[in-house]
């Protein structure tokens, strides 16, 4: 429930917005259109900085019976589940072009983030520990925009991944699996952006990350360095809903 709250006051900000932006331009919208005064044309970076919450799951794929963390199932069937949010930020780069008040663009951007859980195994809750996290991810997407002067609105999608990785801990037998792996998947968001100055904008994004899944074997690794006898495979799955805060510095002057 605590996430919604996000996604909630993102949309209530976007429409607000949008709606300031079409009553101010009204009259200019009676008229035929001539593009807008300000030009949003042209190459761009910047920084972006807010909330991340992760939804990751693993899933023991071990044969014949749930593996050595989950021994008690059957594999496939049981596993664990984290969420997760956390501060992230990043950078961004792209480039759009204007047609009147349409706007079509690319855009490229980096994401470190905070989301890391762990949790106590519910087969084994004496003595075993599982932790995921997602690191950082990567997002190459297209967008589409509409320009009321000052003010951007834009959809936007395209590719993501990002980095994803679990560990179990058995702290009786001092063995740990662990895998860190780099998942693909795809990127959903919409946004708005505000002219400040020519060259500076300050803007809202929500993303939705859909990072895919991936199946990975690994080692049982003691302490000492030795390995067990039973290597573990596991099968996770990751995703990112996140709501940023983004100053861009856009290249070349506005009309």
């Amino acid at each position: 429930m605590g996430w919604e709250k996000y996604v909630n006051r993102f949309l209530a900000i976007l429409a607000v917005a949008a709606l300031s932006a079409s009553t101010a331009s009204a009259a200019d919208m009676l008229a035929p259109v001539a593009g807008s005064a300000y030009d949003w044309s042209g190459l761009y970076v910047g920084g972006h900085l807010g909330v991340a919450n992760g939804d990751i799951t693993a899933t023991d794929m071990t044969e014949p019976n749930g593996g050595f963390f989950t021994d008690l199932v059957p594999a496939g069937t049981e596993g664990f589940d984290f969420n997760k949010a956390g501060v992230a930020g990043g950078i961004h780069a792209g480039a759009q072009w204007q047609w009147g008040q349409f706007i079509l663009g690319g855009e490229a951007t980096w994401t470190a983030t905070g989301i890391r859980k762990t949790i106590t195994s519910p087969y084994f809750p004496d003595s075993d520990t599982e932790t995921a996290k997602i690191s950082n991810y990567a997002t190459v997407v297209g967008r589409v925009g509409y320009a009321f002067d000052r003010v951007l609105i834009y959809a936007k999608a395209g590719y993501a991944g990002g980095k994803v990785d679990f560990r179990a801990r058995d702290n009786d037998a001092l063995v740990t699996y662990e895998k860190n792996e780099w998942q693909n998947g795809y990127a959903l968001g919409a946004g708005i952006d505000y002219a400040l100055t020519n060259n500076l904008s300050l803007g809202v994004d929500y993303t939705h990350v859909d990072l895919g899944h991936k199946t990975s074997t690994g080692d049982n690794v003691f302490d000492d360095g030795t390995l067990g006898d039973n290597p573990e495979t596991y099968r996770t799955e990751a995703k990112v809903d996140a709501v940023m805060a983004r100053l861009t510095y856009k290249f070349g002057m506005g009309q």
